[in-house]
């Protein structure tokens, strides 16, 4: 099992640490659910997110599909997180996801 954990500060902000990939995709689904239910801004801080693949970003853009209203914020995605997201074009694909990088180099 990839470590993987999803903290909340508020019905809306979760800070997510860890590897955000198939196997634990889910879990971050299921975690964000009611806030998405509520409608954006849902925050996600990604700053603690070691590792970050396709299966990932596709979890982020499902939810995003099941926002009935608002944005997703993605906060303090790093350079690799970043790539990722720009490489399946998700950053470009919707007004409703606002990707703010890490202001910290890594």
């Amino acid at each position: 099992m990839t470590d993987f954990a999803i903290n909340s500060a508020g019905p809306r902000t979760f800070f997510l640490s860890g590897e955000l990939d198939m196997s634990t995709a889910p879990l971050m689904e299921t975690a964000i659910a009611p806030a998405l239910a509520m409608g954006g801004p849902v925050t996600l801080d990604l700053s603690d997110l070691a590792f970050i693949d396709s299966s990932g970003v596709g979890s982020i853009v499902r939810s995003l599909r099941a926002l009935p209203s608002g944005c997703i914020v993605l906060h303090g995605v790093r350079s690799a997180a970043q790539r990722v997201i720009q490489i399946m074009g998700v950053d470009q694909a919707s007004a409703n996801l606002h990707v703010i990088p890490c202001a910290v180099p890594v």
